[in-house]
C-alpha cells in the first residue's frame, strides 16, 4: 500500500494497521506491518508498505481497495485547528492568531488532516487563539472582535 511522503517517517515494522475494504465498510480488519520499502517513488511521492494480512475466511479479495488508519505517532507534540482556519495568499500559507485583540498572521506548514481539523507547524503553541473561519481579507494587524464559545447542550 502507498503510504504518502509525509506520513512514513512515523511508522514502524510489526506495528498493527486497521483497514476496511468497501465490500464490508462497517467490518475493521487488522493486519500487521510487514515491510517498508524505505525508497520513495518520485512520481507520487509515496513509499510502498506491505501488510501481513491472514485471509482465513476468505473475505479479502486480491486487488481491493483499502482505507487504512495509518498509526501516526509524533515523537513531538504537535497542534491541530479546523481545516477552515488555515488559508493562503500568494506568498504562503497561513493561520489567524488573535493578539491583544488583533489578528497576526502565522506563517504555517500543514501536515495530517483528522475528520475536520489539520495538523500545523509553525510560530504557535497550545492555548493561542485563532480565527475559525480563517480568510486573507482579515489583514495582520486588524482589530479582531471575539464571540464567545457556544455552551455545551
Amino acid at each position: 500500500m502507498p503510504v504518502p511522503e509525509a506520513q512514513v517517517g512515523d511508522i514502524k515494522e510489526s506495528q498493527k494497521v486497521t483497514f476496511s475494504v468497501p465490500a464490508y465498510p462497517a467490518q475493521k480488519f487488522t493486519a500487521p506491518i510487514q515491510r517498508i520499502s524505505h525508497e520513495v517513488e518520485e512520481k507520487s511521492r509515496t513509499m510502498p508498505v506491505e501488510l501481513d494480512v491472514q485471509n482465513t475466511d476468505g473475505k479479502l479479495s486480491p486487488g481491493s481497495y483499502t482505507t487504512v488508519q495509518w498509526p501516526l505517532d509524533r515523537s513531538y507534540p504537535t497542534l491541530f485547528v479546523p481545516t477552515s482556519a488555515v488559508t493562503s495568499d500568494q506568498q504562503h500559507t497561513f493561520v489567524i492568531r488573535i493578539r491583544d485583540s488583533k489578528a497576526d498572521w502565522v506563517t504555517v506548514q500543514t501536515g495530517l488532516t483528522v475528520e475536520s481539523d489539520i495538523e500545523v507547524f509553525g510560530d504557535l503553541k497550545a492555548g493561542d487563539q485563532v480565527v475559525k473561519a480563517a480568510t486573507d481579507a482579515i489583514r495582520s494587524g486588524d482589530k479582531v472582535k471575539m464571540q464567545p464559545s457556544a455552551a455545551a447542550r
